[in-house]
């Protein structure tokens, strides 16, 4: 089962994860490839980032295929968001919460590489079993003893549960060769439930997949991928931008986050 981190009293009265969670988590993120960090994020603001996404990329949100949103799955358009209100508020891509997991699993080198939404449309059914990028070495089979070199963080903009669909989880896929072989059956997954303000996090490598929508509403989860300074998706955007910004937003931004977001510096809005 996936773990669940959620600051505590103590936390939260300091405003920081302890260094004993930091440690559990990084363990985590190493041994089992997956972690679900609860209730991070004001759900107001999650609330807001759905209602904006809806209205402002409906034309994405009709089943037909766009040029510059890819298909990662039957009525799963993956949609490039910009940096535009809400979706420029740092509790979303720059989470205080969420950034200290990632520099201890990264070992500190890591930036903002690719921000976006899948949305699982009305009757998408389940999504193919895959890992978000391919293997780097494939002929040198060392992929699995290899350090994280990027990770998925997805933000449900609408809960994740039974109903809406979530997303099918199987820990330890990303090193284990046996549970990697049991994800490829289709066996065993973890299909948590997953509640506004919450994300989950997948090294890249992990195999996944998400479930059907049995609802009457889009599933938009807002996705970010933090990557080390060196690894380019390739796989994922060919055809469209990984991170999109209005000109002038990155020069506004204070060096902490000119530095998380240097891949975003020749973007431009839609």
């Amino acid at each position: 089962m996936v773990m669940r981190i959620k600051p505590s009293d103590e936390e939260c009265n300091a405003r920081a994860f302890s260094h004993v969670t930091l440690d559990r988590a990084s363990h985590c993120m190493r041994a089992e490839g997956t972690l679900i960090l609860e209730d991070i994020i004001n759900p107001e603001l999650i609330l807001e980032a759905k209602e904006i996404f809806i209205q402002r990329y409906a034309p994405y949100l009709n089943g037909q295929k766009h040029d510059d949103a890819l298909e990662v799955g039957d009525r799963r358009p993956m949609i490039t968001v910009d940096f535009e209100p809400p979706f420029d508020r740092r509790e979303l891509f720059a989470n205080s919460w969420l950034l200290p997991v990632l520099s201890a699993a990264f070992k500190d080198d890591f930036v903002l590489a690719a921000y976006g939404v899948v949305c699982s449309l009305p009757e998408a059914p389940r999504q193919h079993i895959h890992m978000d990028g391919g293997d780097l070495f494939p002929q040198a089979g060392i992929n699995r003893v290899l350090p994280i070199f990027a990770v998925t963080v997805a933000i449900p903009l609408i809960e994740m549960n039974e109903i809406h669909g979530t997303t099918a989880l199987w820990p330890g896929s990303h090193f284990d060769k046996t549970r990697a072989s049991a994800a490829e059956k289709g066996e065993g997954p973890d299909e948590p439930l997953v509640r506004e303000g919450s994300c989950v996090l997948w090294d890249y490598r992990l195999l996944h997949g998400g479930t059907p929508n049995q609802s009457a509403v889009p599933r938009p989860l807002l996705y970010m991928t933090y990557s080390r300074s060196w690894f380019l998706d390739h796989k994922n955007y060919r055809r469209q931008a990984a991170l999109r910004a209005p000109k002038g937003f990155l020069a506004e931004l204070p060096d902490d986050l000119q530095r998380l977001l240097v891949r975003a510096q020749d973007s431009a809005t839609r």
